[in-house]
């Protein structure tokens, strides 16, 4: 058998080899490195996270409005305190289609506590603190826009507000129903 007469990593390396081997490691794993962070070059797919087509926030302008649309161009009745309630006019007459639509939104949010004519007995108000008799002079005796008022912004001590829940056209005819309906007792 042949034997080798130099100590080492085999036939042709001799004792250089331990150091090439290292360096050519060290070399490999440098260029990885720096591939992987970015800081070095890298490949063409290595930004395509970032470079791709994309719209930010108001780049664009509003795609065209659709023909056949009405806008509706009326600015929202805005009452700042109670005293400029009662200057507020009711736009809607008390017709028979405002006084079906009032009387509509009234089953559905305040009829659990007033009750169904209006004289706070509903179920709501027997367990807890009666509600305001929306038959009584205290009510019928106010303006229409106190009334809106009441009903967009909450009572004085224990109704809460309606105005998440009722939208403002539906409120005037909810007052129309309060004091057409229920004042007059039919």
């Amino acid at each position: 058998m042949l034997k080798s007469k130099r100590r080492g990593w085999g036939i042709g390396f001799g004792r250089t080899a331990p150091t090439a081997v290292i360096l050519s490691f060290c070399a490999a794993f440098l260029i990885a490195t720096i591939s992987l962070t970015g800081t070095g070059w890298s490949m063409p797919w290595s930004w395509d996270q970032f470079d791709q087509p994309s719209f930010k926030a108001q780049e664009d302008s509003p795609p065209p409005t659709p023909e056949g649309i009405v806008r509706y161009n009326k600015p929202p009745l805005i009452i700042k305190d109670r005293e400029s309630a009662g200057s507020a006019k009711n736009p809607f007459s008390s017709d028979e289609a405002s006084l079906a639509r009032g009387k509509f939104i009234y089953k559905t949010h305040c009829a659990v506590c007033h009750g169904e004519t209006g004289h706070g007995d509903g179920p709501v108000g027997k367990k807890y603190v009666p509600p305001t008799n929306l038959t009584e002079e205290y009510v019928q005796g106010k303006s229409d826009g106190d009334i809106y008022y009441t009903i967009t912004y909450g009572g004085l001590a224990i109704m809460p507000y309606y105005r998440d829940s009722i939208n403002p056209e539906d409120r005037w005819h909810l007052v129309n129903y309060t004091k057409d309906v229920l004042g007059s007792g039919k």
